[in-house]
Parts: structure tokens; C-alpha cells; sequence
């Protein structure tokens, strides 16, 4: 069907599918029968809809779940309302690394790790393709910063590019996404938008991809470039692919008619796989934002919370306890901004309006201030702080700061003097600034943000309810310096003004482009503080429970050469109902080149009674030793001895076995 309409197309038709039209649809052609198709942001919710759509945890929330599962039904969801509301594009989901915690775009991410934003990303995306709905998995590549993010070249060297942040982008191919889009920055000096290497070599060449490449909005710097050697669309609209500028570059041979093809026909294949051929566009059967769309986002705000710290099992509360609510984040339903910022038609309930209904007693801002109000918290059972950021501090175009800001800080602090049982919950896209604050907290609650959910998830977990079952998905450090990633990093990335982020976008003349040094290479999040320090505060995969685990190696046997079946038994020990995320690292004994300590490749969410043990079991074959070889200019996996680590987190392994690699791969 691509073909035959391709070949029944003029040229003028051709470039009318090359642009946008209307801010979110690609134009249709009347002539051929072709309708329009309108694209919608997404990953946590239809943005920009006048009827209730279901918003869900930002997405570095939904990797904190480690739950396959639980993200299917999340995609699926999102399918469901796409059919709804006559969407064919879902831009999204987005999968670059967290290489510093303070990039404005990392709540809209899956973490720090590839192997967990690839399986987040595949089972979101699995879900999503039970309809006739194209994912446009984001941004290609490289984009690990808000910064200047039109004005930036991110120097990245080979084999840290292979293995850190192209793999999540070909797991989400592979899982069945037929749309991706391109970033602002530059990559090795050349705009993602037009990169012969990036879209043509690694993507279409060695992946074998002939879907749809999009472009991010407004994120195209040349017409030549892009026609030759970019991406199929530009969004929102004509720029550099307009009539005029597309016809000159025909006529000056910059540009072939098989270039146009090709790009047209990309587009129609990714409609034809996705069945937008055969289906009406939007599905009267299907409704956006249902009761059991909500229990979805519901079970996904429950299951995303990490328990960072539990002293004295200061939780779960007591329900008759006299409680104190306070911080900022608690009179309003915080979320990331930008292009992932859902507007509800109705306002959610706040944390605070629930616990007032509760009995609870609300503290103004700056409470600290007033000695009846310090009392008020002196005599109470509990305070429950909400600190950190929202759709202000983290949104598109610049990065946010390290520190909460100064009331929630005085907050904290006053607290902790007048009360033993002060609970922290903290809501940021990423790691953020603790150390300052964290030795005297009872209990810290790290929730990112958790949608039109939060005020109900945040009540049934503080009470115990439901037991906290989330895993960090990124590694939280003492200081930011001690991320090397930071080292190189400009100093003033929280300085933001309108004219920095307006001036000259991806204009060179205007503003010189500036160099971003991946000079960390391997040693991002967990990789570099488990190889090289130092002790971070918090690891990743760290995430307590109010129940207990115990771990015993069921055994690990061999099914053919360079594949194993490793069993693990994992039981509940503790009196409540409780989920566990079993982790699987792979540690290299005697690697023949430098490789880092150790890097997950499997991960399991297990949900057991109280005395329940069920046995988990994790598929490793020559994947999970792999590294890319600079000589071979492909994935290798190098014989040797191997160490197969399961624990509770990167830090807390409980079994121990180590398996002889002897075919070499390739």
C-alpha cells in the first residue's frame, strides 16, 4: 500500500508530507485518500486535550517500579485514549540517560542505566501497539542535557555511545516502535536532525530501520543537509522543507528525487505497519479517562515510591497519629513541564487537602517563623514535609538546581530539631541535593512525580496501606561533584534567562556552539561509583520495604553452551504483603579490557504474601557479557569467567555464582 501511493504521487504532493501543519498533525492528501494524522505528546498523558485523559507517574517514576508488567498496562492505557481521541502518533517515549542528575528533562526519562530505560521502554511501547497507534521513541541521541540544548555538541566516544545511550533507543525498535525523533544538540559536531552517521549508518544501515524519523519541534539547521542525510518530517511546519527551498535544492543536484521517495515512503510504511491505513482514526469504542485507566495510574503511583531511609520504622504511621503537613509540594500536584505537562480539566486533590480532611494539621510556608506553629510541631506525633521541584524548575530548555530551594531547606531543618519523626518525601526528576539536610530525617520518601495519583498513593504508603516497593533508577551522591560527568560540565547550568533560551537557537552565527565533553566515557551513575567511588548515598536499585526478604540460590544450570537458567527462591520474612525487585548484575572476573565493576542485566518485581516464597528465574546468555569492540566495530563477548550477582540493589547482593564463558562472540 506505501508503494502503490507513493507511485501515484506528484512531486508537489511528495513535499506536502515532508512539514507539519497545525502544530501537531501531518497533512494528508485529499486526492489519494490519505487522511491527516494528528501526533500528541505523551509517555505520561495526552497533553493539550479538552476531555479527561488519564495522566500517570512521570516516566523516571515508572522506571522506579521496575515492573514489565505494570508498564504494558500503562502503554496500553495510552493506546486505548490515543484510539480515543483520534491520535495516530504518540511522540514518545523518551529514553535518554540520566548522565547528570540535574538535566532539566530527566523526569521525562527511565534512569541511568540502558538495560532498565530499554525493557521500560519496550514494554511501554508493547502496550501502546495493541492499537493501530506509531510510538516516536525520543530524543536520537544524546540529548543528556537541557542546557543550551540547540546550541550544544555532545563529544561522545564510540564505545560509550554503543553501550551507554544507543541500546534503549534499539530495544524500543526492536519492541515495535515505528517512529523515532531526533534532538536539538549536535552529536560529534554534526545536528542529530541531519546525521549520515547516527540516522543513516547505525539506523538505517546496521539496525535496518524504514520506519518514520521526526523531527523534535523546530529542531532543523539546514535544508541540504537534512534532505540528504536527516530526518523524513519536519515538525511543527515548513522551515527548511518548504516547496521553495526543497525544489532549489532538487534543482541544484543538493538533493535527488529518490531522496523525497525515500522519506515519503518512510512515513507511509510506519502507517501501513501501524494499521492507520486500514482504521478509522479514532475509535468510538474507546474512552479517554475511565475508572480502570485511573486504577492503572493509581497501581503505577503506588509501586513507583522509594523508601530511601526508614530509622526506627518511623514508618508506616499510625492512623490516630497527630500529624503536621508542610512543604511546598504539598499544597499542589507537582509535575515536570514542557511538552510532557498534562492539563486536567479538573484539578486533582492535593496531598494537603486529603490530610486536612484527615485531621491533620496544615502548616503554612515559612511556619518556622511563628513560635505557636513550632510548638504545633513540637507536640505532634509525626511531620510529613512534601519538598522539591515542579513544571518550573524541571521543563524543557534548561536545567534545574542541585538544592531544594531555601524555605523547604529551613523547613526541614527546624523540623528535625523539634521533632524525632520528620518524614521527607521528595519529588524531583533525579537525584538532588540531600546531604545538607538528610542525617536527621526519620524516613525520606522519594516519589518524583506521581500525577492526578499523588494525594491518594502518598496516604495509602505513609499509613502502610501499601508497602513501598520502588527502586532507585538513578544513583544519588553526596555532592554533585562527585559525579564525573559534572566535572566537565559547565558551571553555570542553573542560570536561566529568557534570552538563553531564546537567542539564537541552533544558529551558530548567533551564538557559538558549545562543546559537552562525555569525558567520563563508561563511568556514568552506578557504573562509575561501584568502579571507582566514591560511596554514594544512596545506590541505585537501593529501595527499602516495610517487610523483610530473604534470597536463596535455587541453582543455575547450563541449557547449551553460553546460556544458563540461574534460579533464585525469594520469600517474604516480614508479617505484610509486599513486592521485591530482584536484580541481576553481571561482574566481570578477569575482563581483557577495561569494563566496569559490574552493570545490570536482568531485573524481576515479585508480589508475595506474608511466609509466601516464589522462585524467580533470569535467562543469561552472551548479551549479558558483551561490550563493543573498537577493533571489530561490533559487539563482542569476550570468554572468561563471569560473576552472576542477585540482590536487593547494586550494593546489597545476596547470591553469588560464577559461570565459565567459553565461546567468544563473534
Amino acid at each position: 500500500m506505501a508503494k502503490r501511493l507513493l507511485s501515484e504521487m506528484t512531486l508537489e504532493e511528495k513535499i506536502s508530507l515532508l512539514s507539519g501543519r497545525d502544530e501537531f498533525c501531518i497533512p494528508g492528501i485529499e486526492r489519494l485518500g490519505l487522511k491527516p494524522v494528528w501526533t500528541s505528546d505523551a509517555t505520561i498523558g495526552l497533553r493539550g486535550w479538552k476531555t479527561p485523559v488519564t495522566d500517570f507517574p512521570a516516566a523516571i517514576a515508572l522506571a522506579s517500579t521496575f515492573d514489565n508488567d505494570l508498564l504494558y498496562q500503562v502503554g496500553r492505557v495510552m493506546g486505548h485514549e490515543c484510539r480515543a481521541l483520534g491520535v495516530g502518533v504518540l511522540l514518545g517515549p523518551g529514553v535518554n540517560i540520566a548522565r547528570v542528575p540535574v538535566c532539566g528533562r530527566n523526569f521525562e526519562y527511565f534512569g541511568e542505566d540502558p538495560y532498565l530505560a530499554g525493557e521500560m521502554a519496550a514494554s511501554y511501547i508493547r502496550g501502546v501497539r495493541t492499537y493501530p497507534v506509531i510510538t516516536t521513541v525520543k530524543h536520537f541521541a544524546c540529548n543528556n542535557s537541557e542546557y543550551d540544548r540547540h546550541k550544544s555538541n555532545s563529544e561522545v566516544d564510540e564505545r560509550s555511545l554503543r553501550e551507554l545511550y544507543l541500546p534503549a533507543f534499539k530495544k524500543a525498535l526492536e519492541a515495535g516502535s515505528l517512529g523515532l525523533m531526533t534532538s536539538y544538540n549536535q552529536v560529534n559536531g554534526i545536528y542529530s536532525s541531519e546525521h549520515p552517521y547516527l540516522i543513516g549508518s547505525i539506523l538505517r544501515g546496521e539496525w535496518g530501520f524504514d520506519g518514520l524519523v521526526v523531527s523534535d519541534w523546530n529542531s532543523l539547521y539546514s535544508t541540504d543537509g537534512t534532505l540528504k542525510n536527516g530526518v523524513d518530517l519536519e515538525m511543527p511546519k515548513g522551515r527548511y522543507f518548504t516547496r521553495e527551498l526543497v525544489l532549489d535544492a532538487l534543482a541544484r543536484r543538493a538533493a535527488t528525487q529518490e531522496d523525497i521517495d525515500a522519506k515519503v515512503l518512510h512515513l507511509l510504511t510506519s502507517y501501513e505497519k501501524a494499521g492507520l491505513f486500514s482504521a478509522p482514526m479514532a475509535d468510538p469504542a474507546c474512552r479517554a479517562g475511565t475508572q480502570e485507566s485511573r486504577a492503572v495510574a493509581l497501581n503505577a503511583a503506588l509501586g513507583a515510591p522509594v523508601l530511601l531511609k526508614n530509622e526506627e520504622q518511623a514508618l508506616p504511621l499510625s492512623p490516630s497519629s497527630r500529624i503536621c503537613i508542610g512543604g511546598t509540594n504539598a499544597y499542589t500536584v507537582a509535575q515536570g513541564g514542557g511538552s510532557s505537562m498534562v492539563q486536567l480539566e479538573t484539578a486533582p486533590l492535593t496531598f494537603a487537602e486529603l490530610m486536612q480532611k484527615e485531621g491533620s494539621f496544615l502548616l503554612p510556608g515559612r511556619w518556622f517563623k511563628h513560635s505557636h506553629l513550632k510548638q504545633r510541631v513540637r507536640s505532634s506525633n509525626a511531620v510529613v514535609l512534601v519538598v522539591g521541584f515542579d513544571h518550573i524548575e524541571e521543563s524543557e530548555a534548561y536545567d534545574r538546581p542541585w538544592a531544594l530551594n531555601a524555605v523547604d531547606l529551613k523547613a526541614i531543618k527546624t523540623a528535625v530539631r523539634l521533632n524525632k519523626r520528620t518524614i521527607v518525601v521528595v519529588q524531583s526528576g533525579s537525584a538532588v541535593e540531600m546531604e545538607s539536610w538528610q542525617d536527621g530525617v526519620a524516613a525520606i520518601l522519594y516519589t518524583s512525580f506521581l500525577g492526578s495519583s499523588t494525594a491518594q498513593a502518598l496516604k495509602a504508603l505513609l499509613f502502610g496501606q501499601v508497602s513501598p516497593s520502588g527502586k532507585l533508577p538513578f544513583t544519588q551522591a553526596r555532592y554533585l561533584h562527585e559525579y564525573r560527568a559534572m566535572r566537565s560540565y559547565p558551571k553555570n547550568f542553573d542560570t536561566v534567562t529568557i534570552n538563553r533560551i531564546k537567542k539564537g537557537q541552533g544558529n551558530p552565527k548567533v551564538r557559538e556552539v558549545q562543546k559537552l565533553c562525555y569525558t567520563e566515557a563508561l563511568m556514568t551513575g552506578y557504573r562509575q561509583f561501584d568502579t571507582e567511588g566514591p560511596e554514594p548515598l544512596y545506590c541505585f536499585g537501593h529501595g527499602l520495604s516495610y517487610s523483610s526478604f530473604s534470597y536463596d540460590l535455587a541453582g543455575v544450570k547450563e541449557l547449551e553452551e553460553g546460556r544458563w537458567d540461574l534460579a533464585v527462591t525469594i520469600t517474604n520474612t516480614g508479617r505484610c504483603p509486599a513486592a521485591e525487585v530482584v536484580q541481576l548484575y553481571v561482574h566481570p572476573l578477569d575482563p581483557v579490557i577495561f569494563r566496569p565493576t559490574q552493570e545490570l542485566k536482568g531485573f524481576c518485581k515479585v508480589f508475595l504474601q506474608s511466609r509466601e516464597r516464589k522462585e524467580v528465574h533470569f535467562a543469561v546468555d552472551e548479551t549479558a557479557f558483551e561490550h563493543w569492540d573498537l577493533d571489530a566495530w561490533k559487539f563482542v563477548s569476550d570468554e572468561g569467567q563471569y560473576e552472576l550477582r542477585i540482590g536487593s540493589s547494586s550494593r546489597d547482593i545476596r547470591c553469588r555464582v560464577v559461570v565459565d564463558y567459553k565461546k567468544r562472540k563473534p
